[in-house]
């Protein structure tokens, strides 16, 4: 007997190991659909291929994986490294510091857990089909009771407290109770940024070793979506007492092993000997180390590249192609990242809750002068990625008032109007701290200051760099920042990420946005059982949001454009959007080869 969820039918039975259940988002009618298929095809050179690619044979990359998966070549570039496996080696990338907070639910991004630590499920890259990792199969009985059902016997890292004991269901339910804010429900909105991605759960409890029934009050479509989050990591009960300040504390089930820590210069890991995937199913790292390794100066960043100090160089700059891709073999992937620069302010601030105030922001920018500079392939960014199947393209956003090029002047003259209708005439009044936390949220500071600036003359705006990463995610989640100009990263789910940034409850509404339509807008999607019921809602919401005055101003969509070294393979399998490349969660991915 079936029954239906999500406006698809659903087989009462558990779902095969690494079938699973997908995110039919972006081809089918349904949100729900069923898992993907192998290729068969393939080639032995290195270069840029389409989506469903094989390995070669004879090459020892893991064999039971499609390459490239889901990539479309009209979305950019992806390489398929097929050169023959060398086993070992270290694989080495640069940040610019060392560990960020490493509460895994409290962390923007970045923390150590994304490399220590596992998740339940992953997201393809391009159609977000799910994939599951810890988990063996999972069941909705109904739209409010979820079964899950973790591989038996995945073992913590042979380290004290954990000493290769088994991760349990009792972890997991603790996990979830975690992550939706269950355990501290007082604290929740202000501690927990992404509680509001696990809305509805009232309980998670194990059943036995290996199954834990999550309840919920109302249905939830993202949860699967939001247990694959890169944020979203399995903890060992143990870490709650342990903490989270000490680095070389940290064990879990992941692919990594803390072996050495030097703040704010280096870090180092060892390959999991105990863990729980194979190498020929993939996301098991053939490496045997990963380092890394603090470099702050672009320049010095480059260098490191060119010189074959670090393995890959995220973010290449117009004015370095010819230099960084003249490297022997050196890989080139450009594709649509995950994330979106913006300008946001707080609205417990007087002069930012006039809308016309922000309408003004929203017309007055530049978005193709400030982006085209920074390196092709970007997107124009709406309040929703506009990879999302239900979202306003990224052509749609570009012909809307304030982001259309070709009307830029009369939209200056608008935004001029309007701040002078709200009584700040040159923008005289209007006076913010605009904050963010590294160099190039510095430099899109003052590129925004200088645009704003010639509209609004008599605007007054400092530009703050906050080099203290855990300084600025304080003044975000204590909403105690004016203004700010950063990069987000959405999540793999367009109603997650709605609900996120613009619920009441959102945990990364630092903006203190609260409108009844809009929290009345989330709240219908996060029930919508079809990608159309989705498409419908986002976008209305989408263009009254614009029209209305965006306190949280996104600007575009960077595109992910990456080198990467020869001798390096894998990246494939966690390239596109929702796969989060730049994230702690690649290394794991790939592997080494004959350079």
């Amino acid at each position: 007997m079936a029954s239906r969820w999500m406006g698809t039918p659903l087989e009462r039975r558990s779902v095969l190991r690494g079938a699973g259940l997908g995110l039919a988002g972006l081809t089918g009618a349904a949100l729900f659909g069923c898992g993907g298929s192998q290729s068969s095809s393939g080639g032995e050179s290195t270069g840029a291929q389409a989506g469903g690619q094989a390995s070669v044979a004879g090459s020892g990359a893991p064999a039971k994986v499609t390459r490239a998966d889901g990539f479309d070549p009209k979305l950019g570039t992806v390489p398929v490294n097929n050169k023959k496996l060398v086993k070992g080696g270290t694989y080495r990338r640069a940040g610019t510091d060392t560990s960020r907070e490493n509460d895994p639910d409290v962390s923007i991004a970045q923390a150590d857990w994304e490399l220590v630590g596992d998740r339940l499920a992953t997201a393809n890259g391009f159609n977000m089909k799910l994939s599951l990792d810890m988990l063996a199969s999972y069941e909705w009985i109904d739209k409010q009771n979820l079964v899950l059902k973790i591989r038996p016997g995945i073992k913590t890292h042979n380290v004290a407290p954990f000493n290769n004991r088994v991760f349990t269901a009792k972890d997991v339910a603790f996990n979830i109770k975690r992550k939706a804010g269950l355990l501290d429900p007082k604290l929740a909105a202000a501690k927990y940024p992404r509680y509001a991605q696990f809305d509805g759960i009232t309980d998670a409890v194990a059943v036995d070793d290996v199954t834990v029934k999550v309840t919920l009050s109302k249905p939830n479509g993202s949860l699967m979506a939001a247990l694959a989050d890169p944020r979203a990591n399995m903890i060992p009960v143990e870490m709650e007492q342990i903490g989270f300040k000490d680095p070389m504390k940290f064990g879990a089930t992941g692919a990594w092993i803390p072996t050495s820590y030097v703040d704010g210069t280096r870090q180092t890991f060892k390959a999991n000997p105990d863990y729980f995937r194979n190498f020929d199913e993939g996301a098991r790292p053939g490496w045997d180390n990963y380092e890394k390794v603090v470099i702050v100066d672009r320049g010095s960043l480059v260098a490191a590249f060119i010189s074959g100090q670090i393995d890959v160089l995220n973010a290449v700059q117009p004015q370095e192609e010819a230099q960084v891709f003249a490297v022997k073999g050196a890989q080139k992937s450009l594709t649509p990242g995950p994330t979106w620069d913006h300008f946001a302010v707080n609205l417990k601030l007087p002069q930012f809750q006039d809308d016309r105030v922000r309408q003004a922001f929203q017309l007055a920018l530049d978005y193709k002068a400030f982006s085209d500079p920074l390196g092709a392939g970007w997107l124009y960014g709406g309040p929703v990625h506009t990879m999302f199947p239900e979202s306003l393209t990224s052509d749609e956003i570009g012909k809307l008032p304030g982001y259309n090029a070709a009307t830029k002047a009369a939209d200056i003259a608008n935004a001029q109007k309007l701040m002078e209708a709200a009584g700040f005439k040159e923008g005289a009044g209007i006076k913010f701290k605009q904050i963010n936390s590294s160099a190039a949220s510095l430099d899109s500071s003052v590129r925004l200051k200088d645009m704003w600036s010639k509209a609004f003359p008599k605007m007054d705006v400092v530009v703050s760099a906050n080099s203290d990463y855990a300084q600025f995610t304080n003044a975000l989640n204590s909403r105690t920042f004016e203004a700010r100009s950063y990069n987000h990263t959405s999540v793999p789910d367009a109603a997650l990420d709605a609900y996120t940034y613009y619920h009441t409850k959102g945990g990364r509404n630092y903006q203190s946005y609260s409108k009844p339509w809009a929290d009345a807008a989330m709240d219908k999607l996060l029930l919508a059982t079809t990608i159309e019921e989705r498409k419908q809602i986002v976008q209305a919401f989408e263009k009254q949001y614009i029209q209305e005055g965006p306190p949280l101003l996104q600007i575009r969509h960077p595109a992910d454009n990456i080198a990467i070294a020869g001798h390096v393979a894998g990246n494939d399998l966690c390239i596109g959007p929702w796969a989060y490349n730049s994230y702690g969660v690649s290394p794991r991915w790939t592997w080494q080869t004959e350079k």
